[in-house]
């Protein structure tokens, strides 16, 4: 990915529209009188081998390129005032610029206590992998697939078929919690079968309901549709997949942009939600006021789970949801 193209994807994904998704068809079913006080809610969950204070997380956006590294340098300041895991966008560029695996470097360096996620596309071999990590001192490593991304892209890969290897041989290979992720096209039951096969433990997936990435490729080629465009699972239609497959630790990303949409998420099974978009857009206010938005979420978290009467987020399920889909 060039770094061009990077900063093409931060500028037309900051003027993308939030479209409307599943979990604008699903209700909360909550107790007229509950039993709870704010004070007593625990939002803290654990993934990724770690503990956090919260139940979100930072999704991958960007990295390697200069506006990218300014948006990783404000959103890092974030993740490390609430303790939030910082998953950066793909580290290719760090293995193509001498420059951009500096900038990698230089967010280690200047947040040595941040719990920070590296990115990698499946073509990586096992030793790259681990490069990504070293690059970074990673808490853990994401491989993200994105082949619908790849083929609506015109400079895209066109040959997956390493990818199932690879992600094998990284397993087994890499020292920290590996996650392989969706990029806004969840996953069916065929990919969650593979993936159960290859011994993989940790999942997002990451469906539709958020930026579109087929959109923002069709728009940086001028073009207005695509076959390609009719591929893809709601975020909420594959958290209910992924609850046939215990085995799996799974994150939920993919139009989860407020409180509501992180309960629901949690409730159908997720240990956590990402977001990207949300945090995006917090990128244009001061550091202060990045910091007010977060703590108002953080405090219609807790008011939700009051309504819910459910003193942790742990005991969230799908007894506390009205579908109507």
């Amino acid at each position: 990915m060039s770094r061009r193209r990077k900063d093409e994807h931060i500028a037309i994904a900051k003027i993308a529209k939030i479209r409307k998704n599943d979990f604008s068809h699903i209700r909360f079913i909550h107790h007229s009188i509950p039993s709870l006080s704010l004070k007593d809610i625990d939002l803290s969950t654990s993934f990724l081998g770690h503990k956090f204070n919260y139940p979100f997380y930072i999704n991958a956006m960007t990295g390697g390129a200069k506006k990218g590294d300014k948006i990783n340098a404000k959103l890092a300041i974030l993740a490390q005032h609430f303790g939030l895991p910082l998953f950066v966008g793909s580290q290719s560029l760090a293995f193509k610029n001498k420059e951009s695996r500096l900038a990698f470097e230089t967010l280690r360096f200047n947040f040595p206590d941040l719990f920070i996620v590296a990115n990698i596309n499946p073509n990586f071999t096992a030793e790259m992998a681990s490069d990504a990590v070293e690059i970074l001192g990673a808490n853990a490593l994401a491989i993200h697939v994105n082949s619908v991304q790849e083929l609506v892209m015109g400079e895209g890969d066109r040959d997956f078929t390493k990818w199932k290897d690879n992600i094998a041989s990284i397993l087994k290979t890499v020292k920290v919690p590996v996650i392989v992720k969706e990029v806004g096209y969840g996953m069916h039951e065929p990919t969650l079968l593979l993936l159960e096969e290859l011994g993989v433990k940790h999942i997002d997936i990451s469906g539709m309901g958020g930026i579109n990435f087929s959109l923002i490729e069709l728009k940086r080629q001028k073009k207005k549709d695509s076959p390609l465009l009719d591929f893809g699972i709601s975020t909420v239609d594959a958290l209910l997949l992924a609850r046939n497959y215990p085995s799996f630790e799974v994150l939920a990303s993919g139009g989860i942009n407020n409180a509501s949409s992180i309960i629901k998420s949690l409730a159908m099974g997720a240990k956590a939600a990402g977001m990207a978009k949300y945090f995006l857009d917090l990128c244009n206010l001061p550091v202060p006021e990045m910091i007010k938005k977060v703590d108002e979420l953080i405090i219609d978290l807790k008011k939700i789970l009051v309504l819910l009467n459910v003193k942790s987020v742990r005991e969230l399920n799908l007894d506390h949801l009205m579908f109507d889909l």
